[in-house]
């Protein structure tokens, strides 16, 4: 009996593990060895491909649902095979093409770019996509734009230091006129600039409000109450396509269902996770998802995330910083049977991006 190098038996046992991860997430279907010696071109017998299948369910890298079906991957095993595709993965020009021609048509105007961001990161994974950016309680104020946007419509433009973008419209009940707009704005900046986010309701009641009248005054007390709800709970977290997730599911799967819905209508424990995983962020260093990038792309499956309820979803999430400081977190939950080397190029080539207009 011919006994194999041990490096050659692990490299072996490796493209197997990752087949059958691979074909699992395109059919859903557990995988026999028989399909393995029939499709899988790896020139062994099936009595060799049992005893390797049986290797790595022994290593909790596979497990069987029933006991005469085929195998499926455990946490354990999609955690080899995204490992693997971390290492080699290159993102195709053409899928590259495709994610920046569609940014660049969903973020033509800068009001809402973000919430487009996540739209765009559902379209193109097909699953949900979600974008966070960096509380603005500690943040400071770089420009306050108010925009008139009818005689009784005026639109709210805040711009971070940090460049975080937050913009809010506001009804009056009496008309302004825009060269009042245009002086009360550049007064506003004037005074607000540099200063904490988590300040301005304060310095707008005491050195503006009490001394406007008429339209004005209506507007500045407006604009006090949303930056005091600001301060006490921003929480700029954009979903977008989570009925994607419901579409990938296996059928049957009410549990899973109820699960997510459960977790992301109670958003604050969802907010909190993708919170902590952004302050994590800061100052990580590690090799990119892509060769030549500058992105780390982190992909926490099934068990791995902090949340019981997510024992069967997955998400692959990277930071997009401004001056070196993560400011956002852009990402994709989704089932974990997903396809993880395109999800890790559509999240890598995203933050690149946004984190190019952010800067820009």
């Amino acid at each position: 009996m011919r006994v194999l190098k041990p490096e050659i038996a692990q490299d072996r046992k490796d493209k197997i593990l990752n087949w059958v991860v691979y074909n699992y997430v395109n059919t859903g279907k557990p995988i026999s060895s028989e399909i393995i010696a029939a499709k899988g071109g790896f020139n062994i017998s099936s009595a060799t491909i049992r005893n390797i299948l049986k290797e790595l369910e022994d290593g909790g890298y596979l497990y069987q649902a029933h006991t005469s079906g085929g195998r499926i991957p455990s946490d354990k095993g999609y955690r080899v095979y995204v490992d693997n595709i971390m290492r080699l993965q290159k993102l195709a020009a053409v899928e590259k093409a495709r994610v920046e021609a569609e940014h660049d048509r969903r973020i033509e105007q800068l009001d809402g770019f973000l919430k487009h961001t996540s739209k765009v990161i559902s379209d193109m994974s097909r699953c949900a996509g979600f974008v966070v950016s960096a509380d603005l309680h500690d943040d400071a104020v770089k420009r306050l734009d108010l925009i008139a946007m009818g005689p009784k419509s005026v639109l709210s433009v805040l711009f971070s230091h940090s460049g975080v973008l937050k913009h809010a419209a506001f009804s009056l009940e009496r008309p302004i006129e825009k060269s009042a707009l245009g002086t009360l704005s550049k007064k506003l900046n004037k005074r607000l600039a540099d200063i904490p986010v988590a300040d301005v309701a304060e310095v707008l009641w005491k050195e503006f409000v009490v001394k406007a009248s008429g339209p004005e005054q209506e507007l500045l007390k407006k604009l006090t109450e949303y930056f005091a709800n600001m301060s006490r709970s921003f929480d700029q977290i954009y979903l977008e396509g989570l009925g994607r997730i419901y579409e990938s599911m296996e059928a049957g799967d009410i549990d899973d269902m109820r699960s997510i819905a459960r977790v992301l209508e109670e958003k604050e424990k969802f907010s909190g996770m993708l919170r902590e995983r952004l302050r994590n962020c800061s100052g990580k260093s590690g090799v990119p998802a892509v060769p030549g990038g500058k992105h780390v792309v982190d992909v926490t499956i099934g068990s791995e995330n902090n949340i019981k309820e997510f024992k069967n979803f997955s998400l692959v999430s990277s930071s997009y910083c401004v001056n070196d400081k993560a400011v956002g977190l852009v990402g994709i939950l989704g089932y974990k049977r997903m396809e993880y080397p395109k999800m890790i190029s559509i999240v890598d080539s995203v933050s690149s991006m946004v984190e190019q207009m952010l800067s820009e």
